[in-house]
């Protein structure tokens, strides 16, 4: 949860740099913004769990099965992603998680438009091969 708030901080940052104004520390318009994410975060209502037999199924709702299932291929995903290379695992997060576009991420990485291009491809790729070595391995 921390490098996910971690994260959102940042990306935040990011967004609001422009707002920033010179007159005062940086860091404390740096530690406004996370103690603001921190609070948010904390004010959302937590995630009850519930005992599996208390489950009912409803027409729009999948089977309890189906949702263990998918948080464990979310987990394959995101240690696939996790095992590129920074500057990849960077371009595929924010432009798949965080829906930026090319022409963004390289303004804020401070790359050009191409080398976003070229990281996302390559990190695709990799994720591809990583994708079907796995089939290949459980076959």
């Amino acid at each position: 949860m921390a490098a996910d708030l971690t994260q959102d901080i940042f990306l935040k940052l990011v967004k609001a740099i422009y707002n920033y104004h010179f007159t005062g520390k940086f860091t404390n318009f740096l530690f406004t913004i996370a103690v603001n994410t921190c609070n948010d975060y904390c004010r959302k209502p937590q995630q009850r769990y519930e005992h599996v037999d208390s489950l009912q199924k409803s027409d729009n709702r999948p089977e309890p099965i189906d949702r263990v299932i998918q948080n464990e291929e979310a987990k394959g995903i995101k240690q696939k992603i996790d095992a590129l290379p920074d500057m990849q695992k960077d371009a595929i997060i924010l432009y798949y998680y965080h829906d930026m576009k090319a022409k963004d991420i390289a303004k804020v990485t401070g790359v050009n438009l191409a080398t976003v291009k070229s990281r996302l491809k390559q990190g695709k790729d990799k994720l591809k091969k990583m994708f079907s070595e796995e089939d290949y391995f459980e076959r």
